[in-house]
């Protein structure tokens, strides 16, 4: 459960977007590194409600982008934000109230999740926002 690197192969072309995917993977690595050195259920319990928190904060602002610009793939876009939210941070807020475990299988999905989404289906995202001349 290797940390992830922010480099700027990760950036999307949309600085907001770009600003909050940076700010979302410090998050996920915070996770990832208290687990790894044995936190106890509190610290990572916040840290996890923190995560949850941003993760819809930040599907909320990407939402308002593809609806603003009439982005024809919105609806498999919000499809695979709702299975995140539902299994990932589902799963995640399940161990916070105490009925799952979190192990590390658990946290290489989150974060193979996480970047494979932005390497894949949000970059797709920013070329079609820069087509528009929706990047700024």
């Amino acid at each position: 459960m290797p940390p992830i690197t922010w480099h700027p192969g990760l950036h999307i072309g949309i600085p907001e977007i770009d600003e909050q995917h940076e700010k979302l993977t410090g998050m996920i690595n915070e996770l990832c590194l208290a687990y790894a050195e044995g936190r106890d259920k509190a610290v990572l319990s916040e840290i996890i409600i923190g995560v949850a928190d941003y993760a819809g904060y930040h599907f909320d602002a990407e939402e308002k982008r593809m609806r603003e610009a009439a982005d024809p793939e919105i609806e498999a876009h919000l499809a695979q934000h709702r299975g995140f939210l539902g299994r990932s941070i589902g799963f995640l807020l399940s161990f916070v109230d105490g009925r799952e475990e979190l192990t590390v299988e658990v946290l290489d999905y989150l974060t193979g999740w996480w970047v494979g989404h932005i390497t894949g289906t949000d970059k797709n995202l920013g070329r079609y926002l820069a087509g528009r001349g929706a990047a700024s």
